[in-house]
């Protein structure tokens, strides 16, 4: 079966997302505007760029620190020659690194702005928490630990034939490796461990009855990935070792909720228009016909098992 990645969904209920990268580029944005300072606030002077206390301070509060330290103020003269020689390789004025810099000056304009306007979410109740553990046993309490082999081919070699290899009853992936190899195929191998709580809820559904052993094949851009499900354990979580996951997920999935309401509310006032082209563009929250369960068949007679298209979330 092949399974096509465009039509999975972002999953995964502990994720967290960081403006790291983000923060970064502003501060690169930050030190080509720098005015000179006293000298009391200077604290270093990397090649004419004076790094000042205030910029020492604001980098203490930002990485969580409690006292201003030698590898704190060596971390911003790094920074700064990286700086330095960004600059004197004209980077300064690339089009794709401006792009970048003003992408990440805007990020953090709009996580600033959601901060001043949405308040920070009360803690989740007891019984909040004991819901999400029992509506989630995937998740917690029957959760698995699938272990993945792997053979990573490009897209262009999963021919119809290779497929009907993969699909015939008792293959082992070894045997599709022998194929590859009389065939003259590259192929890299790799070793794939997820739990269940990592996996999208159709791929959940579809490992439960899966035997170890069994083949099938994941579509990640211009590369395949034909895949054995090797081994299946318990993995547990109790209500007590669950709790400040569930509490942090709560916390971040209301911090969400309002500041989808914050954006609602400011489109309501606001003119957004679409080019022609921007209406042609795919819309993942429309659950596609395949994914209703059926299989299909594509036009070279490759088997499209629609229930499996979360498999591609584990890579």
């Amino acid at each position: 079966m092949k399974i096509g990645k465009e039509a999975v969904r972002r999953h995964h209920p502990m994720a967290a997302k960081a403006l790291v990268s983000a923060m970064l580029l502003l501060t690169l944005v930050a030190c080509g505007e720098k005015k000179s300072a006293s000298s009391s606030q200077v604290v270093a002077n990397v090649d004419g760029q004076e790094i000042t206390i205030h910029q020492v301070n604001n980098e203490l509060a930002k990485t969580g620190g409690s006292q201003v330290t030698k590898q704190l103020l060596e971390g911003l003269v790094a920074r700064q020659l990286l700086v330095n020689a960004a600059k004197k390789d004209k980077l300064d004025t690339d089009p794709a690194v401006l792009a970048d810099m003003e992408r990440a000056r805007n990020l953090v304009l709009a996580q600033s702005y959601v901060a001043s306007k949405v308040k920070a979410p009360t803690r989740p109740l007891d019984q909040d928490v004991e819901d999400l553990y029992r509506k989630n046993p995937d998740w917690f309490a029957q959760r698995k630990q699938y272990e993945f082999a792997q053979l990573i081919i490009a897209g262009s070699n999963l021919t119809p034939e290779l497929n009907r290899l993969m699909d015939q009853p008792g293959k082992r992936l070894e045997d599709i490796a022998s194929w590859l190899d009389s065939h003259h195929i590259q192929y890299a191998r790799q070793q794939v461990v997820k739990t269940s709580a990592d996996l999208p809820p159709q791929m959940n559904a579809s490992l439960k009855t899966m035997e170890r052993g069994t083949l099938f094949v994941v579509i990640e851009g211009q590369t395949a990935i034909l895949t054995s499900l090797q081994d299946v354990k318990s993995a547990p979580l109790s209500l007590a070792v669950a709790t400040p996951q569930i509490q942090q997920y709560l916390v971040a999935q209301r911090q969400n909720q309002a500041s989808e309401q914050l954006v609602e509310r400011l489109r309501k006032d606001a003119k957004v228009e679409y080019s022609e082209q921007a209406k042609s563009f795919k819309d993942l929250s429309v659950v596609p016909a395949a994914a209703t369960g059926t299989a299909t068949t594509d036009k070279d007679g490759v088997k499209n098992d629609a229930i499996s298209r979360g498999v591609a979330g584990f890579k």
